[in-house]
């Protein structure tokens, strides 16, 4: 995807930094200098300016004008100094002496400083020249993600849309641990540039109208109260309403486009964007299976896992290291999780179950409780004692829940999760090991008060034993994983 350093895509493409993408440039036609689909030479078509060959604070020359809009400019320039080329972006005096906007392009520059993150645009310089704010920038060379989400009337396919959403949550998880959130993602503010090894590399761009802490913790903010700012097609319910934005706002965002990705169409349409918000608020997307048209299937954990993340409650997302979790894991299992509640399904009508093993396999149209953590980090599961195939299955089918689960084979349990986040329930498999392993849990007074279920049982006699024994559940093996995944949130949930 990198071309010619002389070619220009639009204002988005190839050497653009953010242009028409920028609350600083929103005109997009206006600002476009070639029409998307085709590359042409800059100094053919860059409009005439006078800035042009000027040089800025003795370091930056102009050498050609990349995007113009209503509220500013974006030159290709270079720095005298190191070599390299840079891009400069001017705020239009207008602009400039307008305090709320001088003091969102200052943010721009603080935030981006701040983070200094492999995926996001590094800010090399800021300054006023002539009245006018101006920020430098490393230059970009790469295609937005919305030129990519159909390109040829194709979907990108699910491995290159996994690495593309991952690069983009390990930019949120690195700004929401510096209490900032951005507020605008969108398939516009994200840029794929050619890593020379056929691959994408992401760079999150505009940060214009993020929200970010002060030193005392508060939210900085620069817009009255109630104010709505984002794109409707990706604001979540609580953005729409003017309410407090949260990292979880962005989570939201991501769903959008993950399913944006998916289907081809954004999850909610209408004819203003009010409409639109309205919708975001109060309505629920068409499911992913019924809109896409690709040959490759979407996994039924990761259409799960789009729902979580456009949650309408900001409590019910995962953060954005648990969203990364959840898809590394449903796209490794691909289909698995649907396989095996099919197959599930299909032993336990043929099994001729009696009424007490009927007791042990809930309907399977029972409705879903929602995720397990509500409030704090995703809730820790140990999977002790499976074999790495099963184990691999369970972590996949918990994850859609937001719930991280880790496989733990030594016969002691530690006294936290790797990651140091306290156990919230232990799972073990009904084996020759199930009674000891309980009863050693429920001697154990740092443990005696976490849920044990065992599951996979082949026998439902078997459960009056391992009830006994301490299990707070069980379930036979003739219940499908997701069945299996609610058992573990409610006990998660109860705590018992």
């Amino acid at each position: 995807m990198s071309g010619d350093p002389h070619k220009v895509r639009n204002l988005l493409g190839s050497e653009s930094l953010i242009p028409s993408q920028s609350p600083l440039l929103r005109e997009r036609h206006g600002g476009t200098l070639a029409p998307p689909d085709e590359t042409v030479d800059a100094h053919d078509v860059a409009p005439v300016d006078a800035r042009v060959g000027t040089v800025v604070d003795g370091r930056y020359r102009l050498d050609a004008l990349l995007g113009a809009g209503g509220m500013g400019r974006v030159y290709r320039a270079q720095h005298l100094l190191l070599g390299e080329p840079v891009a400069v972006k001017f705020l239009l005096q207008e602009w400039s002496n307008k305090p709320e906007l001088r003091a969102r392009f200052r943010r721009e520059a603080v935030v981006l400083a701040r983070l200094r993150h492999p995926g996001i645009v590094s800010v090399i310089d800021f300054g006023e020249l002539d009245g006018e704010l101006y920020l430098v920038m490393e230059l970009l060379r790469g295609f937005s993600l919305e030129s990519q989400i159909n390109a040829g009337g194709n979907l990108m396919p699910l491995f290159r849309v996994g690495a593309v959403i991952d690069q983009v949550l390990q930019v949120l998880e690195a700004a929401h641990g510096q209490g900032i959130v951005h507020r605008d993602l969108k398939p516009d503010n994200i840029m794929l540039l050619d890593a020379g090894d056929r691959t994408d590399k992401v760079k999150v761009l505009d940060f214009g109208i993020a929200a970010l802490q002060d030193d005392e913790g508060q939210v900085e903010k620069l817009t009255q109260a109630g104010q709505v700012r984002g794109t409707p097609q990706y604001m979540a319910p609580e953005q729409c309403m003017g309410r407090t934005t949260l990292p979880a706002t962005d989570i939201y965002a991501v769903g959008c486009i993950l399913y944006e990705l998916l289907t081809g169409a954004t999850a909610f349409s209408g004819n203003s964007p009010a409409e639109v918000m309205s919708a975001q608020i109060y309505q629920q997307p068409v499911p992913i299976a019924a809109l896409r048209q690709a040959p490759e299937p979407v996994p039924a954990g990761l259409e799960a896992l789009v729902y979580r993340a456009m949650s309408k409650r900001p409590e019910g997302r995962p953060s954005a290291r648990d969203f990364r979790d959840a898809l590394g894991l449903t796209l490794k299992s691909q289909d698995l999780l649907s396989w095996q509640a099919r197959d599930a399904a299909d032993r336990a009508r043929n099994a001729g179950l009696g009424r007490d093993e009927r007791a042990l396999t809930p309907a399977r149209d029972a409705v879903y409780e929602g995720p397990a953590n509500v409030a704090g980090p995703a809730a820790r599961v140990a999977l002790w004692g499976f074999q790495p195939p099963r184990a691999q299955a369970l972590r996949s089918a918990l994850a859609t829940q937001g719930v991280i689960a880790y496989p733990i084979q030594q016969m002691a349990i530690p006294p936290a999760s790797p990651d140091r986040q306290p156990w919230k329930a232990l799972v073990v498999p009904d084996d020759e090991h199930a009674v000891r392993r309980t009863q050693n849990i429920k001697k154990d007074p740092d443990f005696a008060k976490i849920p044990v279920l065992v599951i996979d049982l082949r026998e439902s006699g078997r459960g009056a034993e391992l009830i006994r024994a301490g299990a707070s559940d069980v379930a036979l093996d003739k219940l499908d994983d997701p069945a299996v995944c609610q058992k573990v949130l409610r006990a998660v949930r109860r705590g018992r």
